[in-house]
């Protein structure tokens, strides 16, 4: 299993009347990220969602596309693609993410 912190970029007041926008940690979780094989970001890519991960929680979260995992404690960036709850049956969420080669912090 491996912790995250899912960061959303949102509206903050900046303490002076006016609003800034930046990432904020919204939830934490703990999940299993994998790989998509080669065959497999290729097809997303044909919807036009290009991923290279998956990462599969059994509980439902508010979880969305714009927002980011920092996975693990090197805290790499992920921004998350796709958010599907299968057959709405509510067992648990497959988040398609795209690696992006940077880390937080």
């Amino acid at each position: 299993m491996v912790n995250v912190i899912i960061q959303r970029y949102m509206e903050i007041d900046d303490g002076m009347g006016g609003k800034d926008y930046d990432w904020d940690n919204h939830l934490e979780i703990e999940g299993t990220l994998d790989q998509l094989s080669g065959d497999e970001v290729l097809a997303s890519d044909k919807l036009g969602e290009l991923s290279s991960h998956i990462f599969i929680i059994f509980e439902i979260v508010d979880v969305k596309r714009g927002d980011r995992f920092l996975v693990g404690d090197n805290k790499d960036i992920y921004n998350v693609t796709n958010v599907d709850n299968p057959n709405n049956m509510d067992r648990h969420l497959e988040i398609k993410l795209k690696y992006t080669g940077e880390r937080y912090g």
